[in-house]
Formats: structure tokens, C-alpha cells, sequence
């Protein structure tokens, strides 16, 4: 079924501002809401804007906040999000990154006081169009078991990054270190659907097909075993030890919790490559991989995917 891009815009942004938001945050994060739908994402689209809309109006995420800078170094930056919607609170901090990565050629932040910030591509292509380098990390709420472990202890925690490109779309990862995402579980719910056996456990411990068994109790697994648990574990010491946030074992739930902030996480890497070489001498050489690679590969699905001409 196919929407009016435009008439979704502005339903979500006058939804999102009868729940309290400010009109400027609230049409930006509709816009991060359609942003993910538009890549079939629609574990973290339209979908959730009843639950955020919820959230707005009790009050756990608080409207018209702004990003506070804590302490900063000439390439460094520790923010504070004051519990503003996440789409506005990211895109700040993607900014100020980048006005220091001009002077210096890089800046790592981390922001604490954060709420879910929706797809982690929003911000780190919106970083790659204006030629930056972006890596982009969360923590969130315990939902996905460590390798060996039966008890949920880590977020699904998004891992995104964007390398800017002249001939070929923008290099674009963007991925939960979760199988999937647990929106997918949760959007498989709501549309009456089994999910595919290998995804999630039940409370037991036990793999199940059933989104309601992981959703009471269960949890997600790790991608690639051990691995995908290593890399979470990474980005939660990061937001957390690092950031000042919560971890994943202590932040409040996104989907449950009605009566306290979550205080998420962000980490994030904006490098300048043009403080390296001149930048289209890079996205040149990245051009020149990414064709080889769409030549050598020969699968039309990963092509029409990760390669798309411009």
C-alpha cells in the first residue's frame, strides 16, 4: 500500500505536537520516522509514533529540550540530552561533531540523558551528504541475551556508519547487534505474524517462533554469536562508563515504562576526510572499491542495496 509522503509528514508532525512537542521537533522527528519507512524499515517508522506520542504527553520525554555541552576538548565533546526526543537530541550532536571535525579532522562525543533516536542512518548519512565520515552508536534497554547466558543483559544496541561517496550512493551500515532489531518483533506482533525461528528465545531460554513469548519475557540474540555480544558490550561501556548514561541493565524500557526517562546513550565519530587528503581524491578511491565490489559481486539484491547510482 502506498501513502502520500507529504500528507504522513504532516499528520505525524501535528500528532507528535498536540502530544507537546514544539512544531520544529516535532516535524524532524516525523521526518526520522518516514526516513526509515522510505529504507522498509518500518520496525522504527510510522509505526511507533503512537507509543512516542504517549511518551511525549506523560511527560518521560521532555519537550522543547536542547543539548548542553558538559566539557569539551578541541576534538572532543560530553553532551547532555536533557531527555529530549531523541531524533532532535542526535541531530544536534551530529552537528556540533561536525563543526569541530572541521577544525581538528575529527570529534568523538557522547551524549547522556538520551531517549531512542530511531534509525541510526538518519544521522550518520545526514553527516556522509556533507562529506564526513560518521560512526554512530546506542545503548538501549536489556533485551538481548549474552552468548552462553539465559537472563537479557544487553540493549539491542544500533551500530550505524556512512563513508561519503561522488559517483556511488553513500557506504551505509546501519544494524541493531541484536539478529534484527526487537521493533521487528514488536511490529510482527501487531501484524499477526510469526517471526523466523533463530531470532529470539522465550523467557525459558527456548527459540521461538512466537512474538508474544519474546515480548513477555524472552529475549533477542546476538548476531554471530559471540561477536555481535562483544560488539554491544562495546557500545554499552561506551555510552555508559564513557557517556554517563545508564546501561542497558538499568535504563528504563521504551515500551513499558510510562513514569520515568530512559537516559539512554549516544556515541558518535565524525572524521573529516578532507583533513587526510583533498576529499575528492577520497571519494574517489572509495568509488573506485565500491564499483569493483559491485562487479565482482554479481548478486543483484546486495547491488541494488548497498551500490545505487545517483
Amino acid at each position: 500500500m502506498r501513502y502520500n509522503r507529504q500528507v504522513l509528514q504532516d499528520f505525524g508532525t501535528k500528532v507528535m505536537i498536540s502530544a507537546g512537542l514544539e512544531k520544529a521537533e516535532a516535524a524532524l522527528f516525523t521526518e526520522n520516522l518516514l526516513f526509515a519507512d522510505s529504507r522498509g524499515l518500518g520496525s522504527h517508522g510510522i509505526s511507533r509514533l503512537i507509543n512516542y506520542a504517549k511518551r511525549v504527553k506523560c511527560g518521560v520525554i521532555t519537550a522543547g529540550a536542547n543539548i548542553e555541552i558538559l566539557k569539551e576538548s578541541p576534538s572532543t565533546l560530553a553532551l547532555d540530552g536533557h531527555n529530549g526526543i531523541g531524533a532532535k537530541i542526535a541531530r544536534q550532536a551530529t552537528d556540533l561533531c561536525m563543526e569541530k571535525a572541521k577544525k581538528t579532522g575529527c570529534c568523538v562525543a557522547t551524549v547522556k540523558n538520551g531517549n531512542h533516536f530511531g534509525a541510526g542512518s538518519f544521522y550518520s548519512k545526514y553527516a556522509a551528504k556533507k562529506g564526513f565520515i560518521a560512526i554512530m552508536m546506542a545503548n538501549s534497554e536489556a533485551a538481548v541475551v549474552p552468548t552462553g547466558g539465559s537472563v537479557a543483559m544487553l540493549g539491542t544496541n544500533p551500530f550505524g556508519i556512512a563513508v561519503p561517496a561522488e559517483k556511488n550512493d553513500i557506504f551505509d551500515l546501519d544494524m541493531a547487534t541484536s539478529i534484527v532489531a526487537r521493533g521487528k518483533v514488536v511490529l510482527a506482533q501487531k501484524e499477526g505474524r510469526k517471526i523466523p525461528l533463530g531470532w529470539a528465545v522465550d523467557k525459558n531460554g527456548k527459540e521461538t517462533t512466537e512474538p508474544a513469548e519474546v515480548l513477555d519475557g524472552g529475549s533477542m540474540l546476538p548476531f554471530g554469536g559471540a561477536k555481535g555480544y562483544a560488539i554491544s558490550l562495546f557500545i554499552d561501556l561506551m555510552c555508559s562508563c564513557l557517556g554517563g548514561a545508564k546501561n542497558c541493565r538499568t535504563t528504563n524500557h521504551f515500551w513499558t515504562d510510562y513514569e520515568h526517562p530512559q537516559d539512554v546513550g549516544y556515541f558518535m565519530i565524525i572524521i573529516d576526510p578532507s583533513k587526510f587528503l583533498p576529499l575528492r581524491d577520497f571519494t574517489d578511491k572509495v568509488d573506485a572499491m565500491l564499483m569493483n565490489l559491485r562487479l565482482v559481486l554479481r548478486r543483484p539484491v546486495l547491488n541494488m542495496f548497498l551500490f545505487q547510482e545517483k
